[in-house]
């Protein structure tokens, strides 16, 4: 009889664990996670006027976000991921300034939002959007690795970089499209978004180095200015490891 208890009580935890999707988990010593307090955010950003906010992650997303992330974090190597990055923390929705984000960033932690492929969440815009926040981490962790001279030399005459809230402003404003813009791309940008920081400039180019949306290296070729990001980029990555070459980004970004 107490075999009999013991077997229905683990196809029940077996039942559950399939209903509710994974808990959180670890992977390459990062933890991946989907858990929600107010706690996950440093505490500056749950203190006004950031007062952060979210909510929990849907059950039947979770899975899809561990897969995700584990594809993501592949495309790194070891040292670079045990030297930046602690915590990927996937939400359903969170806000900043009164104003929802889709990613962000703290000292050595991903947040990342899922709402559900219909509502355009998919795949690449997912893994892009971990790309796009860790290359924040990485970009403040090796400021002497990157030339902002050479990067802002590329960019027309006279452009400024629209957002003095580094971002915030423009998602305020819907002016953070992530969608390529060839009408931009002669300027040496390629979205909306990519204007209201060189942060973010750098964040659009690194997400489409690490998971390209289409069309993405043609517009190398038939825009300078974007081949000449592209390359700096490259060569910022290069630093932090030498794994990171054109080859390798050419072969990792359409997986």
């Amino acid at each position: 009889m107490k075999t009999r208890i013991l077997q229905v009580f683990a196809v029940l935890l077996l039942s559950q664990s399939l209903f509710a999707g994974p808990i959180d988990t670890f992977y390459r010593s990062i933890r991946i996670a989907f858990s929600y307090s107010p706690a996950i955010f440093p505490l500056e950003w749950q203190q006004s006027p950031i007062s952060g906010e979210a909510s929990i992650i849907e059950n039947g997303e979770r899975m899809r976000c561990k897969l995700l992330t584990i594809k993501a974090l592949d495309k790194y190597p070891a040292d670079v991921l045990k030297l930046n990055l602690k915590s990927v923390y996937w939400l359903k929705k969170m806000s900043f300034y009164g104003v929802e984000y889709g990613g962000t960033n703290s000292n050595s932690a991903v947040y990342l939002t899922n709402d559900g492929a219909n509502l355009g969440y998919t795949d690449n815009y997912l893994e892009q959007t971990f790309h796009h926040e860790f290359s924040s981490i990485l970009f403040r962790n090796y400021p002497s690795l990157f030339d902002s001279v050479a990067w802002k030399a590329v960019n027309e005459k006279n452009f400024i970089y629209n957002d003095p809230e580094d971002g915030v402003g423009a998602i305020r404003n819907n002016a953070s499209s992530q969608d390529l813009d060839t009408a931009i791309c002669r300027r040496g940008l390629l979205t909306q978004y990519s204007m209201s920081s060189i942060e973010n400039d750098v964040n659009t180019f690194a997400q489409n180095l690490f998971a390209a949306s289409e069309g993405f290296w043609d517009l190398m070729t038939k825009y300078p200015r974007i081949r000449m990001k592209v390359y700096l980029l490259i060569k910022f990555y290069n630093k932090i490891n030498p794994i990171f070459t054109e080859n390798y980004f050419r072969r990792i970004s359409n997986n």
